[in-house]
């Protein structure tokens, strides 16, 4: 069973063995209990993930706006 080998932190960079990795809901990658992102009691990877899960990706409604121009 090597699933668990090479992931770590992908803020501090620590590896599953020494903590406790949690995978974000928005975007997949791994991070640690220390450098977790809480928004409206979830915890994310980072700030973006956060308003991407809650708000969606707002480059559709930039894309939406210039093509009205």
């Amino acid at each position: 069973m090597s699933d668990g080998e090479g992931r770590q932190c992908i803020r501090c960079g620590d590896p599953e063995g020494t903590v406790l990795l949690e995978r974000c809901v928005a975007c997949g990658r791994y991070f640690c209990a220390d450098c977790a992102y809480r928004a409206t009691g979830r915890r994310f990877d980072s700030a973006e993930c956060s308003r991407a899960f809650f708000y969606g990706d707002s480059d559709d409604y930039e894309s939406d706006d210039a093509a009205d121009s």
